[in-house]
C-alpha cells in the first residue's frame, strides 16, 4: 500500500526515462504497467506503435475555444509519453504542433498537427485542431477520421461560443467526447460553475471522473489548485510543485498517490469523493442496472466496484448518453496524466464505432444517374441525390482486422483528410485507413481520377517530425509521400497482400463520403509584378490550394487580378503572409472584402450549341437555366432524377431522363463497353464544362454564378470519338449564350448572409439590439437567457443542470450574488459587410462584457437599395 507523502513517478515513459523504485507498489498499476519494459531506442517505438492491436488505438482530437490550452495539453502528453525530452511551450514559440512561423510568431494553432502518442499499451493517434473561427474547415476535416475527442474548457471562461460550434460539430458526426476543465490554477476558476455550463448549454450528462483539490498558502491564504481526487480509484493525486516562485516549475513527473478510502484517516477527502461517488453511481444506474445491482449488494457507495463503474462509462460515453469530465492546469503540469488514461478508458477503439459510410462510384445505365450518395454534409466534384439503399456498399467490423468492404477482405479503402508541401519531403498525404492496409511502396488507386498511383515512404507524424514505417493498418492515422495526384476527401483504394492493384475488380470501386467544404466568404486581390513573378505566385496558390481546399481562387477578367477568397480575415491575412514571407512572392495584394456572388431571378430558354462537320461527327448540348433560393439541397430540384449538386457555390447539373444519346446508351445495355470514352467520362466532361461557365461569371460584374441550375435536356457525342474536348466546349459556349439571351433585369447580387449570437449583460441589452438593428443592418431573431432556449432539449439541459452534482465552488456562489438581472443571447442574422469590425465596436458598447460569434448561413438575394449599395462600394 502506498502510504501518503510517497513520491510516485506517474507516468510510464516508452522511450527512456527511470523505472519506479522497487520498494514501491503502486495501487494505480495500470499507470505503470509499462514500466518494466521501459523502451530505449527508435526502433522498439516503431515496433510498439505498429504492433498495437485495433482495441488499444485510440483515435482523438483535441477541440476547443481558442486559447483554452488544446497546445499546451499536448505538449505535455507528447513529454509524458517519453516521445519528447522537454516541455514546448506556445509563448517560447517551441512547441511540437505549432510548428509553421505563422503559428509561433501568432502564438496559435493554423493548422490541425498529427502526434502519436504510446500510453499504457495504447497507441493515441492525435490531432490538435485550430481554435479560431477562420480556421473551422481544420476542424471539419480532423474530425472526419477521428474517432473520439477530447473538449478543453478554460475554467474561468466556461463554455465559449466556439466551443459550443465544436461540441455542436463532434455530436453531429456521433463522436463521443470527453471534457477537461483546465487552468484550474487561475484566478476565477470555476470547476463546478463550467460542470454546470456543459449540461446546461451543451445539453449533455456528465460523470465526474476527478474533481480539484487545493490546498490553502498559509502566507496569502489563497487556494491553491495542487492535484485531483480520483473519484473511482479512491485516490488523492498531488503533484509535486515548486515553493520557490522564482525556480522553474516542475516537470509534473512526481505526484503523491494518497489513499482515501479509509474515512478515519482523511474525514475531509473521503466525504468528498463518497458524494461524487454517490453521483456518477446514480447517473450510470440509470444506464445500466449493473452499476445498481452492485450497490444494492453493500448499500454504499463507496464500496461499488471501480471497474463496474469505469465498464459502464465507457458504455456511456459511446453511445452518448454522458461523457466524463475531469480538470487540471496543463501549464502547471498538473493533471494531464490521468486525462491521458482517460482517453484509454472511456474513449472507443476503431472496433468500438459504427463503420463508415462506403457508397459505389459507378453509373447507371439510361438516367446517367451516378451511385453516389449524397448527403447534406458532404461535397465533391459532383454528387447525386439517391437513396442509401441504392447505393451504399456493405461494410463489416472484424474484431481482428477491423472493417471489411464489401466482403473483400484483401480490398484496403483509406481517405485522404489534408495534404501538406515540406520543403525536404514533398508532398504530404494525410490518410485514415478504414481497412486493410497501406504499403509503403506500393500501387494504390485514386477513385476521384481512377487513377493508378505509385507511392513513396509511409511516416508517422509527431508534429514536424516523422517516423518511417513500412505499412499502415487499419484504424491507424498516417502519412502517405511520393505523389501530388491526392487531394483532401479522396478515397484510397489498395489490395492487402499485394503492393499491385491489378486484381482488384471493378466492382471494388468505392468511395467513402466526401469532407464537407464550407464556402468562403472573403476576398483579396492578387496581382504579380512582373510575367515571372506570376509564374511564382500560381505555382505557390497551387501549393495553397491543394493544403487548404477552403481557399478557393478566382479571375477577374476586366481587371485581370486572381481572386482568393477564404472563410476569414484571419483566414487571408495568413494566406498572404506566407505567399510573401514563406514562398517568396512578390505580388502586389489588395484589401480583404467580402465576397459576392450573382444570380439568375428568372428561367432562360433552350439554347443548343454544336460541334463537327457531319453526324459521325457531332458534339452537341442542349440546356436551360434556372435558379433558386436557399441550400440546394432543400429545393424540388435536388430531388429530380438526374440531378447532381457541383463543388461550388451551391449550384446544380441534371440529366434529364432520356438526354444521353442513343448510341451511348446502347453502349450502356452490353456487358461489354464498346466504344473509346467511358461513360464517366463523357459525363463529368459535360459537369466540367458547366462547372467551368458558372465560375466565369454572370451578366452584371462577372462574379461567380450562385444557385443555379443547369438543365441538360439533350446530349450527343460520336461513337468513334476519343476526346471529350468538343464536348466541354459546347457546354460553356451553351451556357454563355443562354446567360446572353436573358434581359439585364434578370440578374442580381447575391451577399453572404451571417448567423450572429450576441452575448450581453441585462444593462448592455438595449444598446446592443439598436445597434445591430441600424448601424448593421440586422434582423433580430430573437433574445433569450443565456444558455437556454423553449426548446424541449435545453430546457431538459437546465433542469439537468441544476439537478447535477458539483462539488463546493466559490465562484459559482458569487457569480449568484453578485450578477444584475443575469446574461442574455440575441441572435439576429446580419450581412457580413456589416459585421466586419464589428468586435471592437461591441466592446465598447458594453464596457468588454460583451462577446458574440457568427456563422455562415448563406447567401442572400440583395433588395435594390442593398444592390446599389453594393455597387458604389
Amino acid at each position: 500500500m502506498i502510504v501518503k507523502g510517497k513520491v510516485l513517478s506517474y507516468f510510464p515513459r516508452f522511450l527512456g526515462g527511470s523505472k519506479l523504485p522497487i520498494s514501491v507498489v503502486p495501487i494505480f498499476s495500470k499507470h505503470f504497467s509499462t514500466t518494466q519494459s521501459t523502451l530505449n531506442s527508435q526502433d522498439d517505438a516503431k515496433l510498439t506503435l505498429l504492433n498495437t492491436p485495433q482495441a488499444n488505438i485510440r483515435n482523438i482530437g483535441i477541440i476547443a475555444h481558442i486559447d483554452a490550452g488544446k497546445t499546451t495539453t499536448t505538449e505535455r502528453m507528447l513529454y509524458y509519453s517519453g516521445l519528447t525530452g522537454r516541455i514546448g511551450n506556445v509563448d517560447e514559440g517551441d512547441t511540437v504542433t505549432d510548428y509553421l512561423t505563422q503559428e509561433k510568431d501568432r502564438g496559435i494553432t493554423i493548422q490541425s498537427a498529427a502526434v502519436t502518442i504510446p500510453w499504457n499499451k495504447h497507441k493515441i493517434n492525435l490531432i490538435d485542431t485550430p481554435g479560431h473561427a477562420d480556421f473551422t474547415f481544420e476542424v471539419i476535416r480532423s474530425l472526419r477520421v477521428l474517432d473520439g475527442a477530447v473538449t478543453i474548457l478554460d475554467a474561468v471562461a466556461g463554455v465559449e461560443a466556439q466551443t459550443e460550434k465544436v461540441w455542436k460539430q463532434a455530436k453531429d458526426l456521433g463522436i463521443p467526447v470527453i471534457a477537461y476543465i483546465n487552468k484550474m490554477d487561475r484566478e476565477g476558476a470555476g470547476f463546478g460553475r463550467t460542470v454546470k455550463e456543459i449540461v446546461g448549454r451543451l445539453a449533455t450528462r456528465v460523470v465526474l471522473v476527478n474533481i480539484p483539490y487545493f490546498v490553502q498558502d498559509p502566507s496569502t491564504k489563497q487556494m491553491i489548485f495542487q492535484g485531483v481526487i480520483d473519484i473511482f480509484d479512491k485516490k488523492l493525486l498531488v503533484w509535486k510543485q515548486n515553493t520557490n516562485h522564482n525556480e522553474k516549475l516542475t516537470d509534473g513527473k512526481q505526484v503523491d498517490v494518497i489513499d482515501i478510502s479509509d474515512e478515519s484517516k482523511t474525514p475531509e477527502l473521503y466525504q468528498q469523493c463518497l458524494e461524487a461517488r454517490e453521483a456518477a453511481v446514480e447517473q450510470l444506474g440509470e444506464f445500466d442496472e449493473k452499476v445498481i445491482e452492485s450497490f444494492f449488494e453493500t448499500e454504499d457507495y463507496m464500496n461499488v466496484p471501480s471497474s463496474i463503474l469505469k465498464t459502464a462509462l465507457r458504455k456511456a460515453t459511446i453511445e452518448g448518453y454522458a461523457i466524463p469530465v475531469l480538470c487540471g492546469a496543463s501549464f502547471k503540469n498538473i493533471g494531464v496524466q490521468p486525462l491521458l488514461d482517460t482517453v484509454n478508458d472511456y474513449l472507443p477503439s476503431p472496433l468500438d464505432i459504427n463503420p463508415p459510410e462506403v457508397i459505389s462510384t459507378g453509373f447507371s445505365a439510361q438516367s446517367g444517374r451516378s451511385k453516389k450518395n449524397n448527403k447534406k454534409n458532404s461535397s465533391s466534384s459532383s454528387q447525386n441525390k439517391n437513396s442509401p439503399t441504392d447505393s451504399s456498399i456493405p461494410v463489416t467490423v472484424d474484431p481482428k482486422v477491423g472493417c471489411i468492404v464489401n466482403n473483400n477482405k484483401n480490398l484496403s479503402t483509406a481517405l485522404a483528410f489534408k495534404v501538406l508541401t515540406h520543403p525536404n519531403r514533398g508532398i504530404m498525404v494525410f490518410i485514415r485507413v478504414y481497412s486493410g492496409k497501406i504499403q509503403q511502396s506500393s500501387t494504390i488507386i485514386n477513385t476521384r481520377t481512377g487513377q493508378q498511383l505509385k507511392i513513396g515512404k509511409l511516416l508517422l507524424m509527431n508534429g514536424d517530425v516523422p517516423l518511417e514505417v513500412k505499412e499502415l493498418t487499419a484504424g491507424n492515422i498516417g502519412v502517405i509521400t511520393g505523389t501530388d495526384q491526392i487531394t483532401t476527401g479522396d478515397t484510397l483504394l489498395a489490395h492487402s497482400l499485394r503492393k499491385d492493384v491489378n486484381s482488384l475488380s471493378q466492382k471494388d470501386s468505392v468511395k467513402l463520403l466526401p469532407i464537407q467544404i464550407p464556402p468562403p466568404v472573403f476576398s483579396v486581390s492578387l496581382e504579380p509584378d512582373t510575367v515571372a513573378d506570376k509564374r511564382k505566385l500560381e505555382s505557390s496558390l497551387d501549393i495553397l490550394i491543394r493544403e487548404d481546399p477552403s481557399l478557393k481562387l478566382g479571375y477577374d477578367e476586366d481587371s485581370a487580378q486572381i481572386i482568393l477568397s477564404g472563410m476569414g480575415e484571419l483566414h487571408l491575412e495568413i494566406a498572404k503572409d506566407r505567399l510573401v514571407n514563406d514562398m517568396k512572392v512578390k505580388a502586389n495584394i489588395g484589401e480583404v472584402k467580402v465576397t459576392y456572388k450573382e444570380t439568375i431571378i428568372s428561367p432562360s430558354k433552350k439554347v443548343k450549341n454544336q460541334s463537327g462537320e457531319n453526324e459521325k461527327q457531332l458534339y452537341s448540348v442542349q440546356l436551360s437555366l434556372d435558379s433558386f433560393e436557399g441550400p440546394a439541397e432543400e429545393t424540388d430540384f435536388f430531388n429530380e432524377e438526374g440531378s447532381y449538386l457541383l463543388e461550388n457555390d451551391n449550384n446544380m447539373i441534371i440529366f434529364e431522363k432520356n438526354s444521353t444519346p442513343e448510341n451511348v446508351a446502347s453502349a450502356l445495355k452490353h456487358p461489354v463497353w464498346s466504344l473509346p470514352l467511358t461513360f464517366e467520362a463523357m459525363v463529368n466532361s459535360i459537369i466540367a464544362g458547366t462547372s467551368a461557365s458558372l465560375q466565369v461569371g454572370g451578366k452584371i460584374v462577372k462574379l461567380p454564378l450562385h444557385s443555379t441550375v443547369v438543365r441538360i435536356h439533350k446530349w450527343e457525342i460520336p461513337s468513334e470519338a476519343n476526346t471529350v474536348a468538343p464536348l466541354i466546349n459546347c457546354t460553356r459556349t451553351a451556357i454563355n449564350e443562354a446567360l446572353g439571351s436573358l434581359p439585364d433585369t434578370s440578374a442580381t447580387i447575391l451577399e453572404p448572409l451571417m448567423k450572429v449570437s450576441v452575448f450581453v449583460n441585462d444593462e448592455d441589452l438595449g444598446t446592443v439590439t439598436q445597434d445591430l438593428m441600424g448601424a448593421r443592418n440586422a434582423k433580430i431573431n430573437g433574445i433569450d437567457e443565456d444558455g437556454s432556449s423553449t426548446g424541449e432539449d435545453l430546457v431538459w439541459a437546465r433542469e439537468q443542470a441544476e439537478a447535477t452534482y458539483i462539488p463546493h465552488d466559490p465562484t459559482l456562489q458569487y457569480i449568484k450574488q453578485t450578477k444584475s438581472g443575469g446574461k442574455k443571447v440575441i441572435t439576429a442574422e446580419a450581412p457580413l459587410k456589416e459585421m466586419i469590425g464589428y468586435l471592437p465596436k461591441l466592446r465598447s458598447l458594453t464596457k468588454g462584457r460583451a462577446i458574440y460569434d457568427m456563422v455562415y448561413a448563406g447567401m442572400q438575394r440583395a433588395s435594390p437599395e442593398r444592390l446599389k449599395q453594393i455597387m458604389e462600394d
